[in-house]
């Protein structure tokens, strides 16, 4: 065996360093896998490429913080839709009874 190969099947072995972080899942709960971030990336991806992607860094940054937004309101059982309309017309607190709150209604007057 080359020098080559048992230096890339060391690399696959995990040190001491890495041990404890492998399992960390078990110590903590929560799966193994990261499935569940691929999964929500999935469709930003799929807009990527039907889209044709966007035209500037700036525009890619949007993006991402819209859908980080609508995945945090989806994920604290608040409407999307309520969310960003605090956001464009509400105050700080407005937005975060909505996110937080769980009903997805405003207080906005």
């Amino acid at each position: 065996m080359d020098r080559g190969t048992n230096l890339g099947r060391l690399r696959l072995i995990p040190g001491a360093r890495e041990y404890n972080e492998i399992f960390t899942f078990i110590d903590f709960g929560g799966p193994p896998t990261n499935n569940h971030a691929e999964r929500a990336l999935r469709p930003l991806v799929i807009f990527r490429k039907t889209s044709m992607g966007t035209r500037s860094a700036a525009g890619s940054e949007n993006i991402g913080v819209f859908a980080s937004l609508a995945q945090t309101a989806k994920l604290q059982d608040a409407s999307v839709i309520e969310l960003f309309s605090a956001l464009l017309t509400g105050t700080p607190n407005q937005t975060q009874t909505v996110l937080f709150d769980g009903s997805g209604e405003t207080q906005i007057s």
